[in-house]
C-alpha cells in the first residue's frame, strides 16, 4: 500500500512531532519513514497501521485514493 503524500504530511503536521521522533518511536529509520510518508515506498499493512497510529489517524485516512 502507499500513503497519500498530502494526507500523510498533514497528519504529521497535526501531531507537531518531527519525522525523526515518529521514526524513533517506531524503531524505523527516518529515511524509511520519510519515503513511506511521501508515498515513494510500498509498505505492508502492519507497518502502515503502526505509522498511522503514531500519527493519531486511521490507515484509511492516509491511503492513496
Amino acid at each position: 500500500m502507499r500513503f497519500n503524500k498530502v494526507k500523510a504530511k498533514t497528519a504529521l503536521l497535526v501531531t507537531g512531532k518531527p519525522q525523526c521522533e515518529i521514526a524513533e518511536s517506531l524503531e524505523l529509520s527516518r529515511r524509511w519513514v520519510n519515503a513511506a510518508l511521501n508515498g515513494e515506498k510500498n509498505i505492508s499493512e502492519k507497518v502502515a497501521r503502526r505509522i498511522a497510529a503514531a500519527l493519531g489517524v486511521s490507515v484509511d485516512d492516509l491511503k492513496e485514493d
